[in-house]
């Protein structure tokens, strides 16, 4: 009787965290927006979820999770394991890449204006330049930003590419740039503490 009252027990037990779990992942978020239709530098937008984005994801599926894929230069946002954004974006060019890893948002900024660490003598220098939304995820100026010079994203802007508004240009010093509406949308969205995971 012992025995078979412990089983109805650890039945009941199952039944009820089945049920749980199947609430859990019927959990839909209205924060779902399509994707940021920017002119790109091969024209092609890239598979809605990069292969690289998904296998960072597989890691951490819970929380606000931005995933940076430099081969696709393509981010997507996440919530609690599901896409709910994604835009074309520019990162560091060779000389100045962008560093591969994990961080976290830890600053947000807006507006500001950026000021070059390099000499005016150096080719990497640049004019104080006004930002409208900027969320720093590593320490040394790393910053997820919007871009008002350029208007060209997505695969091949990380190197020497063209730019039919500025002529030749280079991908950034570091940091991850992309469309003012995008960064707009990714302050709002993106509280201090959100995972930044910057991938191949």
């Amino acid at each position: 009787m012992k025995n078979t009252m412990r089983t109805n027990c650890y039945l009941g037990l199952a039944i009820l965290s089945l049920g749980l779990l199947m609430s859990m992942s019927s959990f839909t978020t209205h924060e779902n927006v399509s994707a940021h239709t920017a002119r790109t530098a091969s024209g092609v937008h890239p598979a809605r979820v990069a292969n690289s984005a998904h296998q960072a994801m597989s890691k951490q599926s819970w929380g606000k999770v931005i995933v940076v894929s430099l081969s696709k230069q393509w981010l997507y946002a996440y919530h609690n394991g599901k896409q709910v954004f994604d835009t074309a974006v520019l990162t560091g060019q060779p000389a100045l890449p962008t560093p591969l890893g994990t961080y976290h948002v830890f600053l947000k900024l807006s507006p500001t204006t950026f000021h070059s660490r390099w000499p005016r003598s150096s080719r990497f220098w640049y004019p104080p330049t006004h930002i409208n939304y900027a969320l720093e995820w590593k320490a040394g100026g790393y910053f997820l930003h919007d871009s008002w010079w350029h208007t060209v994203y997505g695969a091949g802007t990380d190197h020497k590419h063209y730019d039919p508004v500025y002529g030749w240009q280079e991908g950034s010093h570091g940091c991850v740039s992309m469309p003012l509406s995008s960064a707009a949308w990714l302050y709002k969205w993106a509280p201090i503490g959100t995972v930044v995971k910057i991938v191949r």
